[in-house]
């Protein structure tokens, strides 16, 4: 897997050779379209008005020659998101596995946790709400 910085570089340099022989396209333009292969080929037809299957052999040009691998972000984002998505299955059943080993200090770590966050938040938001004002700020009418 590819990482962010080596498919951001990548798409820089398909950037500049689109630019260079489309120069009629934004930074804009090719920012909204960010990777995407399918509207990269839209976007240079809808804006220069060449055949389609000119467009889609120049792009497949540039793709190949700056690797194929990291062609859209969308499928990086898809390759971090299922790697976290192991990850954090991993770290359920993990927890799932010692919760099932020791029940009773789960149980009792979670009540403790529960009641010093209760006290906590309570303690927030009490603090100042219903003091009592002291006889000077009484005298003083603060």
């Amino acid at each position: 897997m590819a990482t962010k910085q080596q498919a951001s570089g990548q798409w820089k340099q398909i950037k500049g050779a689109v630019k260079e022989k489309y120069g009629q396209l934004t930074d804009d333009e090719l920012s909204e379209v960010e990777g995407n292969r399918d509207q990269l080929i839209g976007l240079i037809q809808k804006k220069v008005g060449a055949a389609r299957s000119e467009v889609e052999n120049f792009v497949s040009q540039v793709y190949e020659s700056w690797g194929e691998g990291c062609s859209t972000f969308a499928q990086q984002a898809s390759e971090y998101a299922e790697a976290t998505g192991e990850r954090l299955l991993q770290g359920y059943e993990q927890s799932t596995k010692t919760m099932s080993r020791h029940p009773m200090e789960s149980v009792v770590s979670a009540l403790g946790i529960g009641v010093v966050i209760g006290i906590a938040i309570g303690y927030s938001l009490a603090s100042d709400r219903n003091r009592e004002p002291t006889w000077r700020e009484r005298w003083t009418g603060r």
